[in-house]
């Protein structure tokens, strides 16, 4: 009733809007129903089509109840321009837009991030109403209805659906942080996304004068950030990692005796004063209301601060100590200045520690290089984290986008990502910062995967997903290409789960040439110390493998018959991988560390050649692929040290097959 009663009251405030005739209403098709759906992103959480009308353009008036809020303005500002027309009133409405701010509708003041949540509901007459639990709530209302509109037709026309929509997200806060997301601020916020991490340059000049900057692009962050509804928090860097900022240069005392180069003596005051200087320095800056202090990440089994006071103390704790003590300094002039804490391998075994030192209010990113930058299938979020986030700590988790970070490949990972954000909020956590890297178009499937998941977790399926990407887009053919995503996406998963071809950069446990003429090649689903799974870790038997290969095979068919050379190139890569492993697999059966035996050497022959095949295969498709990606928006080549990988992968199996005596013709 509360509802009808404050549409009403609104209606009353606009009768300006109410000169011409209610717009006559006709109803709603299915079919049309899920074409509208399609074009959503996310899928809100419950969507209902009542009726639709279809009115010129000029005759939709839009009144918004209050313009004290900035986010509020651009919701009007933006679906003016998506209307394409001007921000004026319109005395001949036909049909009206009623925009308002509302924290204690009924609906809304129970919804979890309450003030991200809004409704959609139809007005008596021709109207509808969007409020939002605060004012992100009604800008996203707004997104929402931009996304309905630009799925009809255009022209000077307007098909709008009267819709039923209530909608809130799972996650807090859902965003990206380096690579280029500080240029895709609106691409991020059409998305309903709201939050973006850079690293700052932080540092003492030659005068001991603290100073912290960006450079022009990433910037934009701060500028065009709060404007779209995305929070720009400013990184301190991995502590250990702030000696190119001259602080060692102005306080050499700051250096830890008998440490690592780069780590910080904790028990010196003057760091303290220095981190206070930088979080004050940047609250200075508009927009900026928090900043993330990354720990230390790595000493590389080297030790950290030595002195007396240091080494009496876990240096993990100590420095979180630190970090709060300098927060809780700059509190004293900037009262509302937000405190993130990111994590770190060198972290991991002291976190449940550091967090007993963060007070409440301070929100963790966990991170560690190698359990959340990966793509293995399997759970991600450590029971201890689960049990602080039950217990109401705020925890967030910073992983990857992309296939394997440092060693770029194509990826539409559908499942990938469905099941990994579903992990993150079955276990209650607060914020996704992913790693969309080297460029946000590089991955742009899997991030706005993320921002469907992170915000309805359980809505789409991978399937319906991929349908709605490819309807937003344009796609001649939707269903196929949902069809080829289901196909393709798993087999790369599963290759890059087993960090294939990254396992033979790091190294670890050793590059397959050399595994392979040695006989100590691992067994399929082996993954050493349940960290490094080079090169097969994700593929448990025989028959998945041999599943794998016949799925790339389709897979391939099916992206020819997209017809997209993206699709096509990103198929003929993950093909060769999977080809490699497999030709891989039937050569462990053959090669031992003796050789290989007599009878055996042309089977052994016809592999080798199948992995050399495959590899050469995957090279070629790697440069293709990234010659067939849209607006690039920046530097080429950067498949480069990827073909060089796979090059140079080529080269040790051949090598190895000559010195066997079995090298193919």
């Amino acid at each position: 009733m509360r509802r009808y009663l404050l549409a009403n009251a609104i209606i009353c405030l606009c009768v300006a809007f109410a000169a011409a005739a209610p717009a006559p209403s006709q109803p709603v098709s299915q079919e049309e129903a899920l074409n509208w759906t399609r074009h959503l992103v996310p899928l809100p959480k419950k969507i209902e089509f009542v009726s639709k009308v279809e009115v010129p353009v000029s005759q939709v008036g839009i009144y918004l109840h209050s313009d004290k809020e900035s986010l509020a303005l651009q919701a009007r500002k933006e679906l003016h321009e998506c209307l394409g027309t001007p921000p004026r009133q319109v005395p001949d409405a036909s049909f009206i837009l009623v925009l308002k701010i509302d924290p204690q509708e009924s609906v809304l003041a129970n919804l979890p991030n309450r003030d991200q949540a809004y409704r959609i509901v139809p007005m008596e007459g021709s109207s509808l109403l969007l409020v939002g639990g605060g004012p992100r709530g009604l800008y996203y209302a707004a997104k929402t209805m931009q996304q309905l509109l630009k799925a009809g037709p255009a022209g000077d026309r307007a098909q709008i659906p009267l819709v039923s929509i209530t909608d809130w997200p799972d996650l807090e806060d859902r965003g990206f942080w380096g690579g280029d997301s500080s240029e895709h601020i609106r691409w991020m916020s059409d998305r309903k996304m709201n939050y973006d991490e850079q690293i700052s340059t932080t540092g003492v000049d030659e005068n001991k004068q603290c100073f912290v900057r960006y450079a022009p692009y990433k910037q934009r962050m701060i500028d065009e950030g709060p404007t779209y509804g995305i929070n720009p928090v400013p990184v301190v860097l991995h502590l250990e990692q702030l000696g190119n900022g001259g602080v060692f240069n102005a306080y050499p005392e700051l250096q830890g005796k008998d440490a690592k180069p780069g780590a910080i003596c904790y028990s010196n005051p003057i760091f303290q004063d220095l981190l206070t200087q930088w979080l004050l320095l940047w609250r200075e800056k508009p927009g900026v209301r928090e900043v993330d202090v990354w720990m230390t990440e790595n000493l590389g089994g080297q030790k950290s601060c030595q002195c007396e006071k240091c080494r009496k103390a876990d240096h993990n704790v100590l420095e979180a100590r630190v970090i709060v003590a300098a927060w809780k300094k700059a509190l004293e002039k900037q009262p509302d200045l937000g405190l993130r804490v990111l994590t770190s391998e060198e972290t991991e075994k002291s976190n449940p520690e550091v967090f007993a030192e963060l007070p409440p209010e301070v929100k963790v990113w966990y991170y560690h290089s190698l359990f959340t930058y990966n793509a293995s299938e399997k759970p991600m979020i450590r029971p201890y984290l689960v049990e602080a986030a039950r217990k109401g700590r705020w925890i967030g988790v910073c992983t990857n986008a992309c296939a394997l970070v440092g060693c770029w490949q194509p990826f539409t990972g559908a499942h990938f990502m469905h099941y990994r954000m579903n992990e993150f909020v079955d276990k209650k956590l607060c914020g996704y910062l992913g790693y969309a890297v080297p460029r946000l178009h590089h991955v742009a499937f899997n991030a706005e995967a993320a921002a469907e998941w992170g915000w309805n977790a359980k809505g789409r399926s991978p399937h319906e997903f991929a349908v709605s990407w490819a309807v937003r887009r344009g796609m001649k053919d939707p269903e196929k290409f949902a069809e080829w995503s289901d196909t393709h996406g798993p087999v790369a998963w599963d290759v890059y789960g087993s960090e294939w071809p990254a396992g033979e950069k790091r190294g670890v446990p050793g590059k397959v040439a050399d595994l392979l003429k040695q006989g100590k090649l691992s067994d399929l689903g082996y993954v050493l110390w349940e960290v490094y799974p080079t090169p097969w870790g994700d593929i448990k038997t025989v028959e998945q493998l041999d599943r794998d290969v016949a799925q790339a095979k389709r897979a391939v068919r099916l992206a020819l018959e997209l017809g997209d050379e993206m699709f096509i190139q990103e198929s003929l890569a993950v093909q060769g991988y999977i080809n490699s492993l497999k030709a891989l697999w039937e050569l462990k059966q053959v090669v031992t560390s003796d050789g290989v035996a007599g009878p055996k050497k042309q089977t052994a022959k016809q592999y080798f050649k199948m992995y050399v095949d495959s590899l050469d295969q995957t090279r070629k498709a790697l440069t293709a692929w990234e010659d067939a990606l849209p607006a690039k928006g920046g530097r080429a080549g950067i498949m480069r040290e990827s073909v060089k990988l796979v090059d140079g992968m080529i080269g040790e199996m051949t090598a190895v097959a000559a010195e066997l005596g079995c090298s193919p013709q």
